[in-house]
């Protein structure tokens, strides 16, 4: 109560002048004695017509004469009475005026505020009262929230123009190839039969690249999306990543590629959603023998860690410059600027969508010739 009171007073000090509160102090003082003068004389006309009243003070005075009933009336404690009485009245009137006072000042700085918005400033905050102060504080958050809004949207514009850009590209590229050799079949303009089967097998290559490519887009596109709700089964992901090892010895073999696993656990369970996890593991295992096959070697690793499964799949050879590590995981995003590598660009998108809907984070690193995508996924706690 004690500390209230100090910051009312505070409040006041720094809301009015000095002389605005010696003011509104005497005049708080003047009404109220005016206000209990009123009171007093309007009690003695009711004394002075009340014959009850009027018998009980003749009675007082027969019974202790009229000295003591003198005394009575002008008693140390009665004069006391009569001037806390008077202060407890001033000091209602004093916030009667305060309060006039504040409303006639709130309107001003709002006035003061509606201004500012119109012009884009921000105010003083020195002199206004603590409404004011909080109203401003929260237009401060909107507008930094706006501003928020407005970047967020300049970035999803362009996303959205940069997304339509590397589409077109990496649609009409595979489709102009089929175009222009599906035309030598066509207008008859091959040789032979040899190189008509050549032909074919080139239309055959591009379409069905043209055909991944649009899997990926419909799964990123799907992944992104909020309606799209993943599966709660229960992995194990030694065991899958065993499946998906076994799976792809056969392609690591034909580029004479080694798959060395190295698992610390054997139980290592998370739930999940199995077909998109195979995915996750799909394009890393992918990537790896994309990338690393001049380093005849990939590594898998398993392990727990914090609550966590932690899976890494490195593969060696060129290292991915430091630049290019915050943008591997970027829609469209190629490390080879001239786009001649095969990948779609997505995959790795793809892999960091499924991993962020299972709430894990995934990364890479890249040095002394040995690129590493760690995996983490948070176990079942039992």
């Amino acid at each position: 109560m004690k500390l209230k009171f100090k910051q009312f007073l505070w409040r006041i000090w720094r809301q009015m002048h000095p002389l605005q509160i010696v003011v509104l102090a005497g005049l708080s003082w003047f009404a109220s004695f005016v206000t209990l003068r009123s009171i007093g004389l309007w009690l003695v006309s009711l004394t002075s017509n009340s014959i009850v009243l009027t018998g009980t003070t003749s009675r007082f005075i027969d019974l202790f004469g009229y000295g003591r009933y003198d005394k009575l009336l002008n008693s140390p404690w009665l004069i006391t009475l009569k001037y806390l009485g008077i202060l407890a009245v001033a000091f209602v009137f004093f916030l009667f005026f305060y309060w006039l006072f504040k409303q006639n000042l709130l309107r001003k700085q709002l006035r003061q505020v509606n201004l500012a918005i119109v012009q884009d400033q921000p105010m003083e905050q020195e002199s206004l009262i603590p409404e004011i102060v909080q109203l401003e504080e929260s237009i401060d958050k909107m507008r930094a929230h706006q501003a928020e809004l407005i970047e967020q949207e300049q970035e999803a514009q362009q996303a959205k123009n940069d997304l339509i850009t590397n589409v077109s590209h990496d649609l009409r590229t595979p489709l102009t190839s089929i175009l222009g050799y599906l035309s030598y079949i066509h207008e008859d303009r091959y040789r032979d039969e040899v190189e008509l089967r050549h032909y074919t097998e080139l239309v055959y290559g591009k379409a069905r690249r043209l055909h991944k490519l649009i899997d990926d887009l419909f799964d990123y596109t799907r992944l992104e999306s909020a309606e799209f709700h993943i599966k709660e089964d229960t992995l194990d992901m030694v065991e899958l990543l065993r499946q998906l090892v076994s799976e792809y010895e056969r392609s690591a073999s034909e580029k004479d590629v080694q798959i060395i696993e190295m698992y610390t656990v054997d139980d290592l369970k998370v739930t999940g959603d199995g077909m998109q996890i195979m995915r996750l593991f799909e394009n890393l295992f992918s990537n790896a023998l994309r990338y690393g096959a001049s380093g005849k070697k990939i590594e898998i690793s398993a392990k727990k860690e914090a609550g966590m499964a932690i899976i890494e799949v490195s593969n060696y050879g060129a290292e991915i410059p430091a630049s290019d590590i915050p943008q591997l995981f970027d829609r469209f995003y190629k490390v080879d600027k001239n786009r001649t590598t095969t990948g779609t660009g997505l995959g790795l998108a793809i892999a960091k969508s499924i991993v962020e809907r299972h709430g894990g984070q995934v990364f890479a690193t890249s040095r002394k010739g040995k690129t590493t995508f760690t995996v983490q996924l948070p176990l079942i706690v039992r």
